[in-house]
């Protein structure tokens, strides 16, 4: 994303994740967001050391290039790699303050599942979160409920007072449900060779480079969101 993009009212939308790999939620995820906003572009942010889960299966390189296959069709999403190119754990916090000093006016969103909301507080430095980022939010069944110090940093609010302001609210969005986990597709890569979860291209991607081959039962589940 490039820091001439002055217009402030167009927010600057952020997915993170392991992505690994990308699936049909998290793509439909992007697009809901993306539209609730005004059609505003979502940019995928891959992360390369993730500090609070286990490491990625596929190589970063896999991942990026999977995310590439899975945003082509949709103009709304795309791929930024800066996590990926710095070095050391992928702290959300350092790609909040980079962007926020690129655009220091401008709506600034992440995205976020509900079970990582109910989280956040446990988040490396999310008390700086509010003056940098909105949060827009997605279902996702059996999440717990977020703790009130999160709550209270960020007023729950409408599409519209979100895009007024640069940070500080949350936006809470009915649909759709992240409610595919990355690890079970994993697992069933692993054991059947095959996932609906996936977009075909991506799927095709897999299978061409023996990615996924090998079971990961002994693995955390690490859904992204």
């Amino acid at each position: 994303m490039s820091a001439a993009d002055t217009k402030e009212a167009v927010p600057l939308i952020l997915f993170g994740g392991t992505f690994d790999p990308v699936h049909r939620a998290h793509i439909g995820a992007a697009r809901a967001v993306s539209k609730a906003l005004g059609n505003a572009k979502v940019y995928f942010l891959p992360n390369s050391v993730p500090p609070h889960r286990p490491q990625p299966a596929a190589s970063a390189e896999q991942r990026l290039a999977m995310l590439k296959i899975a945003t082509e069709p949709y103009p709304e999403l795309l791929t930024d790699d800066r996590e990926l190119r710095r070095p050391g754990p992928s702290w959300t916090i350092d790609t909040l303050t980079e962007l926020r000093g690129h655009h220091p006016d401008k709506p600034l969103v992440l995205i976020l599942g509900a079970d990582s909301l109910a989280t956040l507080h446990h988040w490396h430095r999310w008390q700086d979160y509010p003056a940098l980022c909105h949060l827009a939010v997605l279902p996702r069944p059996g999440a717990a409920e977020p703790v009130n110090e999160v709550l209270q940093a960020f007023p729950t609010t409408d599409a519209s007072r979100l895009l007024d302001h640069p940070a500080g609210l949350r936006l809470m969005l009915s649909a759709p449900f992240l409610d595919v986990s990355s690890s079970a597709i994993r697992q069933r890569l692993a054991e059947k060779d095959h996932c609906t979860s996936l977009d075909d291209a991506v799927l095709a991607h897999i299978k061409q480079h023996g990615l996924y081959t090998v079971p990961n039962d002994a693995r955390p589940d690490d859904e992204d969101s």
